[in-house]
């Protein structure tokens, strides 16, 4: 059994004046490196559409919407630099997009983990627990948060064995992906059954929930893994789109799990030689909360 398996992100290039751009769209499509993660096509079917301006300007544009979703500028000294750079920003929109609807192909370890997202009234002390609180939600039944307040989530194993959890955030407006848990990529993540915790309790680690600048209201789309063998949740950070993207390795393998190996084919595009594990034997799941955070 697999899990639902990404398409190639499908772009199209378009241009009003060739004569006021670095390279004409033919000519660009001719020297972009071949990429997993992309197919080029016409801009009637594509789910991305890259407008080429003056002044090295490149606007990316979602299928029928008319506010691109980034815009930048692209100097190079070599014009042969500029397809390599291209994509780079492109293969960096489709694997966001393709580890946020990553799906198990079964709801099999769905029952194992209680999962609760709260608000953390009083964190921790060397002396007492962390005291919490419902999120409030809006009139759509939507969980919401106050800017500046800690968010904090608590999970508890019902298996009678051990799994491991990882909890990222997705930014939509950023195409950022940050590793909530563990704090740190290296830290364990291993949850012994009937064990409870509560991610961002203190005193040390806080989830504190801002908005961007000049917002009112954000949201903020937190996805939780788990699965009964540990992978390296470092390969899913993202820094946001624009700045530079280092995997922390092209390695398709990992830890060799069949979570792991089902993210980095999602982020890189690369399965590997050798078959993945067998889900029935290595199963995994993910469940997504949207927070939205207001003024």
């Amino acid at each position: 059994m697999s899990s639902v398996r990404f398409q190639p992100l499908r772009v199209a290039f378009t241009c009003a004046d060739p004569s006021q751009v670095q390279m004409p769209v033919a000519d660009l499509l001719a020297a972009l490196p071949a990429s997993p993660l992309l197919a080029y096509t016409d801009p009637e079917a594509a789910d991305l559409r890259v407008e080429l301006l003056p002044d090295a300007i490149y606007h990316f544009y979602r299928r029928g919407e008319e506010v691109a979703l980034a815009a930048f500028r692209i100097p190079v000294k070599k014009l042969q630099a500029l397809p390599r750079k291209l994509v780079r920003l492109l293969e960096h929109v489709a694997a966001f997009g393709n580890l946020l609807n990553l799906q198990p192909p079964s709801e099999a370890l769905s029952s194992i983990l209680e999962v609760e997202f709260l608000q953390l009234e009083t964190p921790a002390s060397s002396s007492a627990p962390a005291e919490v609180s419902p999120l409030p939600r809006d009139p759509q039944g939507q969980v919401q948060i106050q800017a500046g307040r800690n968010l904090a989530i608590a999970l508890r194993n019902r298996a009678p064995t051990p799994v491991h959890v990882y909890v990222t955030v997705f930014d939509e407006r950023r195409y950022s992906v940050d590793l909530v848990y563990p704090y740190q990529p290296d830290l364990p993540a291993r949850l012994r059954p009937s064990e409870s915790l509560l991610i961002g309790s203190g005193p040390r680690y806080l989830l504190q929930m801002q908005l961007p600048e000049g917002m009112d209201v954000a949201v903020d789309h937190f996805k939780i893994w788990v699965s009964g063998t540990s992978m390296q949740p470092g390969i899913m950070v993202m820094p946001p789109l624009g700045q530079r993207l280092d995997p922390p390795s092209e390695d398709p393998y990992g830890s060799g799990s069949r979570l792991d190996r089902e993210v980095r084919l999602a982020i890189l595009g690369k399965a590997g030689s050798t078959p993945m594990p067998a889900f029935a034997e290595d199963p995994w799941w993910c469940m997504e909360q949207a927070v939205k955070i207001v003024a």
